[in-house]
């Protein structure tokens, strides 16, 4: 079923507005998701899908995690396959994971960046998200008295035993999570049919100041507004006329390129931007 349309968005109150209308029946104790992209035939879709690259996944990684140290000072311990992905995907290799921030203005300043696309930003609920990706997890449902979290994504429950001594008993109930990450670096031969929400280790300064989430895609390899229903994922369309007056409210507020990227580069974004005006 295709999703209704919305109102089309031409400043940051105006926003604001939609943002609470539409999240009015979610848990206001829980965390909302937000993501700027371009319109696109397809949406929410990850980079290692969306440029047909998911045969090369497992190379892509691997050629990353043996190289990165001679170009960063500080990389993750080789084993530490979720923090490795993390980094893969902040320093732009095409992966499973899928951008989000926390911070509703961060994501509209990201949805603005390209001027020659019609920006787009989506909300999502996403720890409703994660109770249809384990429906048969009881700390993922509806407790009112339960502070419901995030699944751990470093964490197996049930680890294979070692080569030399064969598992005698089914695999235990898993962490999707887990199974999602393990999937990118085994091919996946492991992992769930849905997306799972996570949070990421801040093993880069940007992860930090974007206030990083990320979706880690299972075996289903389309956009999440085709897995998640309308109730848990909301879009705005941002009037394109209005880029440049919203850019300069979000300038205001303080959310710029170099707050956004706190490098050189996004602080040569930023002067280039301010005195081309």
């Amino acid at each position: 079923m295709p999703r209704q349309a919305t109102p089309m968005i031409t400043s940051i109150e105006n926003f604001i507005e939609m943002v609470r209308a539409d999240s009015t029946s979610w848990n206001p104790m829980e965390p909302k998701w937000f993501r700027g992209e371009p319109r696109s035939l397809t949406p929410l879709l990850p980079t290692l899908y969306r440029e047909g690259l998911a045969t090369f996944e497992n190379p892509l990684l691997q050629m990353f995690r043996s190289r990165a140290s001679g170009y960063h000072d500080v990389v993750p311990d080789v084993e530490r396959t979720d923090q490795w992905l993390f980094l893969a995907r902040h320093a732009g290799v095409p992966t499973r994971l899928l951008d989000w921030t926390e911070g509703a203005l961060i994501g509209l300043h990201f949805a603005l960046q390209e001027n020659e696309k019609e920006p787009v930003v989506w909300m999502l609920n996403p720890l409703e998200m994660n109770r249809l990706s384990t429906p048969s997890d009881p700390a993922m449902l509806p407790d009112p008295n339960r502070i419901r979290e995030f699944p751990l994504p470093w964490h197996d429950p049930d680890p294979d035993p070692p080569p030399w001594f064969p598992r005698v008993r089914p695999r235990a109930a898993t962490n999707p999570a887990f199974e999602n990450l393990r999937g990118a670096w085994e091919q996946d031969q492991h992992g769930g049919d849905l997306p799972v929400a996570i949070y990421p280790t801040y093993v880069h300064p940007r992860l930090r100041a974007q206030r990083a989430c990320f979706t880690i895609h299972g075996k289903r390899k389309e956009g999440l507004n085709s897995l998640v229903p309308d109730t848990l994922l909301k879009r705005y369309d941002i009037d394109p006329a209005r880029r440049k007056s919203i850019l300069k409210d979000l300038s205001f507020l303080g959310v710029t390129d170099s707050v956004a990227f706190p490098d050189l580069d996004g602080l040569a974004k930023e002067l280039k931007a301010r005195f081309l005006k």
